[in-house]
């Protein structure tokens, strides 16, 4: 829809324009640009320091919480659904995407980044100027560190290999890590390792921490405030395995006492409860006053649009539904998962939780003409929450890791009758022993996989008890994250096989060192000399047969009157939460 300018244009355009002229032209900005250098102006700059872009919705796509309703079920029917855009189909099946470069493809999700890398960079140079006429930056110097560290970790996590250990991921790709403002009209880009790119954003994470403040944001949700700052460290730690560090970074954000820990959890039971309709709970999740949300922002996305029966081939639908928060259940509770709303367009084709539906911004109402809008949240108190969990099982505080588990479960827990394994005291059952029973070897590989850790790094071993631990943070995850694309980053740290079955084709496996768990990078940037993430070590050769129609091309507005407008808004209805 709308189209980002690369930064490179705009360098391009600045040179060209002052060598084709002299005398007092070169005494103006020749692209037209304000000089930062105010205070105000910096702030007003931060703005534009967050991406459009959705970077979790090439991630969802590509992890064990979608399906292809088109590949046979356990009956053998199969559906004739049309996809969003051929580019589900290519994501769908671990392949490039080279049908697409609009909303929610690799070529968006990168230049969504590095543009607002681009304004954090600019920003930063505005503040050292600023900074030497003895003006104080050091909360927008925080902000900007943190917001260029958080873009180059979405690109990281989304086009690199997981992080393995700080040696062996010196072997892999990394992504160029932009501290300068680009001024060169055909730079040289140097990808490095991942080690590196990781060192890099650590660095720009542990120097914003000292500078980060809430002192002049109107909406502090919006930016990243201090919580945001400590709880995308919380999740960084995690992800580089500093074990004791996430236990720092989340004690910050959460408190260490349970009661305040809980108090700052979504509110389930205003949703579930005082909800009625999808837009109402959906304002409730990403509600800019709600303690859960830690950072919030708008992105232009179609994705949400793939949950409903129009475009409905690739949803949350079958097992990946089932073993989340339909019919598997969970070590504190039976069959259905009563914690959140689950609610569907055609129950048949597939479900969605309110957070991934849509806003949307008509352009010309008579007409129902618009832009489809969706909201991140980024960070969240439930989410790092189990980030701690999860470190204190590895530092084989189990029991701390066990209370943690329960306080999240618990926060979904409205107790109003049975919802829930509850004790007497209503703090939810939730023990070492239930954990072990409900996860162990040999229990279905949906609900405990297989942990490549040692395989990811000899190093990393756990105990049978942490690795139970381990499987419920990792299973709690998935439903807390469910539509956000965290999954696919939990299936790359862990090394969990998974397998994708599209159209009649046979059944693809995404072993756990494959080459596709690093997402190809864009076609334009490797045309344009960049190295593209190699596609030796996969675990099939299975060639996609393309069955979908392609239904919208990206960029147009989308109409909302006749065939969408039925099938996108009047049809959504609330699932019953009784046991299946």
């Amino acid at each position: 829809m709308k189209k980002n300018i690369n930064i490179l244009y705009i360098a391009a355009l600045t040179l060209v324009l002052g060598a084709m002229t002299g005398c007092n032209f070169l005494d103006k900005n020749p692209d037209m640009r304000a000089s930062i250098d105010t205070k105000e102006k910096v702030r007003l700059l931060l703005v534009s320091a967050y991406t459009n872009a959705n970077a979790g919705v090439i991630c969802e796509f590509s992890s064990d919480n979608v399906i292809d309703n088109n590949s046979p079920d356990n009956t053998g029917h199969a559906n004739s659904l049309l996809a969003l855009s051929k580019m589900y189909d290519e994501i769908f099946a671990w392949q490039p995407v080279i049908s697409s470069s609009q909303q929610d493809s690799p070529k968006y999700i990168w230049d969504g980044c590095y543009m607002a890398i681009a304004s954090c960079n600019q920003a930063l140079k505005a503040i050292a100027e600023l900074e030497a006429q003895g003006i104080n930056m050091d909360a927008e110097k925080g902000e900007a560190l943190l917001s260029r560290a958080y873009h180059h970790f979405l690109l990281a996590t989304v086009f690199c290999q997981t992080y393995k250990d700080e040696a062996t991921s010196r072997q892999d790709s990394g992504i160029h890590y932009m501290k300068e403002p680009e001024t060169r009209v055909k730079p040289v880009y140097y990808r490095g390792s991942v080690t590196e790119t990781y060192q890099a954003i650590q660095e720009d994470i542990e120097e914003g921490l000292k500078y980060v403040s809430d002192e002049y944001y109107s909406v502090p949700r919006y930016h990243f405030n201090v919580k945001a700052a400590h709880a995308f460290a919380a999740r960084f730690y995690l992800y580089t395995r500093q074990w004791d560090k996430v236990v720092r970074e989340a004690d910050y954000v959460l408190t260490t006492d349970d009661a305040s820990t809980l108090a700052m959890l979504f509110d389930a039971r205003y949703a579930l409860v005082d909800c009625t309709d999808i837009q109402t709970e959906m304002n409730a999740w990403i509600d800019a006053k709600s303690p859960a949300n830690l950072l919030i922002y708008t992105t232009m996305s179609q994705a949400s649009y793939t949950a409903f029966s129009t475009y409905g081939r690739y949803q949350f639908n079958r097992d990946a539904r089932d073993y989340t928060v339909s019919k598997a259940g969970g070590p504190c509770w039976k069959s259905r998962w009563p914690g959140f709303s689950v609610w569907s367009a055609s129950q048949e084709y597939g479900s969605l939780i309110a957070y991934f539906y849509y806003l949307f911004e008509y352009t010309d109402k008579v007409n129902g003409y618009g832009f489809i809008h969706g909201v991140t949240r980024a960070f969240t108190t439930n989410e790092t929450l189990l980030c701690r969990a999860e470190a204190k099982a590895q530092l084989n505080d189990l029991n701390g890791a066990i209370n943690d588990l329960r306080m999240w479960a618990q926060g979904y827990d409205v107790n109003d009758g049975n919802r829930m394994d509850t004790l007497a005291n209503g703090d939810v059952n939730l023990t070492l022993a239930k954990i072990k029973n409900f996860y162990r070897e040999g229990a279905n590989p949906n609900i405990s996989p297989i942990l490549h850790n040692t395989d990811i790094s000899p190093s990393w071993t756990l105990s049978t008890d942490q690795l139970a631990v381990v499987r419920c943070a990792l299973h709690f995850r998935r439903i807390e994250s469910i539509h956000t694309g965290l999954r696919w980053h939990d299936l790359k740290r862990y090394g969990i096989e998974i397998t994708h079955r599209q159209g009649t084709d046979p059944v693809r496996t995404l072993k756990w060192d494959d080459d596709r768990r690093a997402i190809q990078l864009p076609q334009e940037v490797i045309l344009a000399g960049m190295a593209a993430n190699p596609r030796v070590n996969m675990g099939d050769n299975v060639g996609g047969s393309g069955l979908s129609a392609v239904a919208l091309t990206g960029d147009e507005p989308i109409k909302t009157n006749g065939l969408e407008a039925k099938a996108l808004g009047a049809q959504i209805t609330r699932e019953s939460n009784d046991n299946d």
